[in-house]
């Protein structure tokens, strides 16, 4: 089995300039998000890294820009 990447480096890259800009919003766009796990039985948060919420974590972290999420969400609504 091969373990997914992770959004959350991916993000980092791209915060570090490893990555264009127009690249990393078509990546994301398309990524191959999981359901984020949620069990109120577990008090502290379970790390995932490929959750949308990661995208919302990077503006926050100023990894990416609003800007950045407005259009990575214009894209995954328009692929349906």
């Amino acid at each position: 089995m091969t373990e997914k990447p992770s959004l959350r480096a991916y993000l980092k890259r791209y915060a570090d300039g490893g990555i264009p800009r127009e690249e990393m919003i078509a990546t994301v766009a398309a990524w191959d998000f999981e359901d984020k796990i949620q069990d109120e039985l577990v008090i502290e948060p379970i790390r995932q890294d490929n959750t949308f919420e990661i995208v919302y974590t990077a503006v926050v972290l100023d990894q990416i820009t609003d800007a950045d999420i407005d259009e990575i969400e214009r894209r995954i609504d328009a692929r349906g």
